[in-house]
Order: structure tokens, then sequence, then C-alpha cells
């Protein structure tokens, strides 16, 4: 009997470990999965997102200024303008941010590598375009420079068409993460399961001590107990943190959403400046039937009003504390595992004395 009895204990007291150690492992891979992939959209891919968008942004009121300035005749002058520098530094630490921050893989690397390159020859036909309009004489050579460096922002498959793409390829690097960040009822179960069982074989040991010991309460096993439904409340608190990552989600649509109304106003006003000074430089022979079906576009496309400023900061701003909230954790990526371990200390300890009590008996 006694012999019986040790053997049930130390039984007991490897179930119980081995279904702490379970809890432990499943617990901690479920939680730190949640809050790495919160802060990885915080962090990155969210702001990857917005960066294309910025860039994409500053290309298009880069070229607008340009236009400006030698529609004006300022660029005799002044080149494409101080506006036109500010703009294309502007959208290159973009695109240094958007490499840091991507999300879209080899395929959106190998995109931002492209684009990079077309930016590089769109600022050197500007600057040929800047050579030939200060030389008398070299107005048209200018303006066909000029052409050439805005088709290589805005013509099919060049560097504002790439950008949509690798937008929309961070865009789903979002939805992806967010997706697999997500629980269903059926995985929040599958998470939860393990710290069940080990409640479940808690108690039960609880009554069999009682049963037989005539012991009301063994106080390291009810410590356990507590600790485990500790665990529990952490993974639903995890489950309440994943659906913290819809509205950061909503809040990065909502601001690329304002971006491209400050894309569309400044690509109107581009667009109607060059072509206004493509009808006053190449006269009434034209400039060929690319340049007229563009002048034509133009015309049918009319103007877009621009979003104040402050409103994109504040789109933005709205997507940094979406994202802040989301990974406000409160701890629970040490608080679980942590909680796991001083259970599994607790039921080595609550039955050590018992299993001592046997360890010299008959």
């Amino acid at each position: 009997m006694t012999l019986r009895t040790r053997q049930a204990l130390v039984r007991i007291r490897a179930v119980l470990l081995a279904g702490t150690v379970i809890a432990l492992v499943t617990s901690s891979l479920a939680v730190s999965g949640v809050v790495r992939t919160a802060e990885q959209v915080s962090s990155a891919t969210s702001r990857a997102i917005l960066e294309v968008a910025a860039a994409r942004d500053a290309l298009v009121s880069a070229d607008a200024a340009a236009v400006a300035s030698f529609a004006s005749g300022e660029a005799k002058l002044a080149g494409p303008g101080q506006e036109y520098e500010n703009r294309m530094a502007s959208a290159s630490q973009s695109l240094a941010r958007v490499a840091e921050f991507n999300q879209a893989g080899d395929a959106g690397a190998g995109t931002l590598q492209t684009v990079e390159g077309l930016v590089a020859s769109y600022s050197g036909a500007m600057g040929q375009a800047d050579a030939h309009f200060r030389q008398p004489g070299g107005e048209l050579v200018g303006l066909a420079d000029l052409w050439y460096a805005s088709r290589l922002l805005h013509a099919p498959d060049n560097v504002l068409e790439l950008l949509g793409k690798l937008q929309k390829d961070e865009r789903a690097a979002l939805d992806r993460q967010i997706s697999g960040a997500g629980m269903s009822a059926g995985l929040l179960i599958l998470w939860l399961l393990p710290p069940l069982v080990l409640l479940a074989l808690l108690v039960a040991a609880q009554v069999f001590l009682r049963r037989r010991f005539r012991r009301r309460v063994n106080p390291p096993l009810l410590g356990a107990t507590v600790l485990g439904l500790g665990v529990v409340a952490g993974l639903l608190a995890a489950f309440a943190l994943a659906g913290r990552l819809d509205p950061v989600r909503a809040s990065v649509d909502d601001a690329v959403a304002v971006r491209e109304k400050s894309i569309e106003a400044a690509d109107a006003g581009g667009h109607a400046r060059l072509a206004a000074l493509l009808q006053e430089r190449c006269g009434p022979p034209g400039c060929g039937s690319t340049v007229d079906d563009f002048r034509r576009q133009t015309r049918a496309a009319g103007d877009s009003a621009a979003p104040a400023h402050n409103a994109i900061t504040s789109a933005a701003r709205a997507v940094k504390t979406a994202g802040t909230a989301a990974t406000e954790s409160g701890g629970l990526p040490v608080l679980v595992p942590a909680a796991l371990i001083l259970a599994g200390a607790l039921v080595v300890a609550g039955l050590y004395r018992r299993i001592d009590e046997y360890r010299y008996r008959a």
C-alpha cells in the first residue's frame, strides 16, 4: 500500500510537470507570435506602405514643381527649382526607408532597385532639360528632355506604376501578417486546451491528496492552480491583442487614401502645366500623336483638390497611435511563461513532502 501510494504520487508529479511543460511551450509560442506580429506590423509593414505612398507623392510633386519652373521661365535662372530639389530629397529618403522596412520579400526589393535606377535616370533627364533650356535656341531640345523625364515617371512600367505595384505588395504582406495573427474560435480553443487540461489535472491531484491524506488543501498546488487561471486570462488577453491589428490596417488605408488625394492633385497640376507648355512651344504643327493624346487626356482629367498638409500628418499620426496600442502587450510574453515555470516549481514543492514521507517506508 505504501509503495503504491508513493508510485501514484510520483506519477502524478510526472503528469503535472509534463502538462506544465506542454502548456508552457504552446502558450509561449501563441503569445509571442501575436506580440511579434503586432510589433512587425507597427514598426515595419505599416511604415513601408506609408513610405511608398510618400515617395510617390514626393516624386509627382517634384515633377510638377520642375514643370512649373520651366513653364514660368525661372528654369533659365534656377533650373528645376528649390521645390523640385526638396521633393526629390524627400523621395530619396522615403525610398531608403522602404528598403529598410520592406515586407514584400525579394520581389519587393527587386522592384525597389528598379525604381531607384529609373529615378536616377529621371534626375539625369531633368538635368539635361535644365542644361538645354539655359542654352539660346535650346528650348525645344530641353522640352523634349522634360517630356522624356516626365514619361520616366508616368509611362506604363515606369516609376509610379512600379511604386504602385510595390505598395500593393506591401499591403498584401500586411493582410497576410494580420491574418496569421488573427484567431478563430477553433484556434483559440487549441490555445486554451493545454492550460485547461493542466488545470483539470491540478484539481484532480488535489482531490486525490485530500482523499488520501485527509488534508483540506495543498497550498502549493492551489497556487499552481491560480497561476494556471492567470495563464488562461493571459491567452484571452493575447486574443484581444490580435484584434487590435484590424484598426491598424484601417488607419493605414485611411492614411494612404489621403496621400492618394495629394498625389492626384499634384499630378493634375503638373500635367496641366506640361500640356500648356507643350501647346505653347510646339506651335500649330504639334509635337506628335503621343503628345497630342497626352494633352487631350489632361484636359479630360480636370483638377483635383489637394488635402491640407495637416490632414496627411494627422492620418500618419493615427497609424502610429493604432500601432502603439496594438503592441501594448502588458508584458504577456514574459508573464505567461513565468507563471507556468512558477507553477511547475509549486507542483514539485507541493508533492515533495508527500513523496519524501514514503521514501523509507516499507
